[in-house]
C-alpha cells in the first residue's frame, strides 16, 4: 500500500514559488514528460483567465488515459522525479494543482513545473532524504493551507471530529518500505513528523453515509480524499470533484483499478459507499 503522503498536495508558494536554480527539469522530467507539458500548456494558455481550480480540470482532462503506475518515486537516493506520462493518485492531483497555478501566472516552462511540484511534494519545498517527502495527506493539506494555497472545508461541511485518529502506519510497517527498513535514522525522522501531526486535536471527516447530502455544495476542482480505515493511516485515496455532463457530482482519478485516470464512473456518494476500507471523506478547496 502507498501511503498518500504529502497529502497528496501545495507548494505552490506565492513567495517564491519557484527554485531559482539553474535548470531543475534537467534529470527530473524525461523528453515525453517535456512534450506532454507543452501540449497541455498550450490549452491552458488559452484558458489562462479561469480560475485555478477550472485550470485544474482542464489539466485533469488533458491527462485522461495517463497510465497509472504504483512506486514510480521509490528510488535511492531520494530526487525529484516529474512525469505527466505515468502518474498514481497523489502524483496526478499534485500535477494538475502545479500546472494550473503555474498557468495562472503565465508560467508555462518545464524548470518552473518542476519547482512547484517539488515545493508540493517536500517538506518546506527541500529534498533531504526519503523523510522530507510529504507522505501522509494530511500533512500536505497542512503545508498548502499554510501557504496560502488551499482551505479543507471538511469541517465547514458538517465533518464529523475523529479526535481519536492516529498517525502511526508508517513507523509500525517500517519494513514494507525500502528506504526505510534497517535505516534506523529515516524511522525517526518519520516519527518526528507522525508526532507532529498527532499533535492536533481536531480531523474532520464527512461519514459514508452523509455525503450524498453534502454532495451539491462540492465544487469542480476541489481536492477529495477518501479517507482509510487502516490503523495509522489517514487518506487512502484522493481525486478531482468533477460535475459530469449527466448532473452526477463525480469525480476524476488516477485509478488503480482501470490503470490509467479516468472520470469514474461512479459518483463521489456511491464509489465511497461502496468501499469497504474507506469510512468517508475530506473536501480541500482551491485558492482562486
Amino acid at each position: 500500500m502507498r501511503i498518500i503522503s504529502r497529502i497528496l498536495i501545495g507548494v505552490l508558494c506565492f513567495t517564491p514559488f519557484f527554485l531559482s536554480a539553474q535548470s531543475v527539469a534537467e534529470g527530473n522530467m524525461d523528453k515525453a514528460t517535456v512534450a506532454k507539458y507543452e501540449q497541455i500548456s498550450n490549452v491552458l494558455k488559452a484558458n489562462q483567465s479561469k480560475t485555478v481550480p477550472q485550470l485544474m480540470i482542464i489539466a485533469a482532462k488533458e491527462m485522461l488515459g495517463t497510465e497509472y503506475v504504483a512506486g514510480s518515486l521509490e528510488q535511492v537516493p531520494e530526487k525529484l522525479k516529474v512525469s505527466l506520462v505515468e502518474t498514481d493518485c497523489i502524483l496526478f492531483v499534485e500535477s494538475c494543482l502545479a500546472m494550473a497555478v503555474n498557468a495562472k501566472k503565465g508560467v508555462f516552462h518545464p524548470d518552473s513545473l518542476c519547482a512547484a511540484v517539488q515545493n508540493l511534494r517536500y517538506r518546506n519545498g527541500k529534498v533531504d532524504g526519503y523523510a522530507s517527502r510529504i507522505h501522509y495527506t494530511s500533512e500536505w493539506i497542512k503545508q498548502g493551507e499554510g501557504r496560502g494555497i488551499f482551505t479543507e472545508i471538511t469541517d465547514v461541511l458538517s465533518g464529523e471530529n475523529l479526535s481519536g485518529q492516529r498517525f502511526t502506519y508508517m513507523t509500525e510497517h517500517s519494513d514494507a518500505y525500502m528506504q526505510l527498513k534497517g535505516n534506523a535514522a529515516e524511522v525517526a525522522r518519520i516519527a518526528q513528523m507522525e508526532k507532529y501531526l498527532n499533535g492536533f486535536e481536531d480531523y474532520y471527516v464527512i461519514p459514508k453515509g452523509d455525503v450524498r447530502k453534502i454532495e451539491h455544495l462540492l465544487k469542480d476542482g476541489d481536492i477529495l480524499g477518501f479517507n482509510s480505515t487502516v490503523k495509522g493511516l489517514d487518506i487512502a485515496h484522493v481525486a478531482l470533484v468533477y460535475h459530469k455532463e449527466n448532473g452526477q457530482v463525480g469525480f476524476i482519478h488516477a485509478s488503480q483499478v482501470d490503470g490509467k485516470v479516468v472520470v469514474d464512473e461512479k459518483d463521489i456518494a456511491d464509489y465511497v459507499n461502496g468501499r469497504k476500507n474507506n469510512n468517508g471523506i475530506r473536501i480541500v478547496r482551491v485558492n482562486r
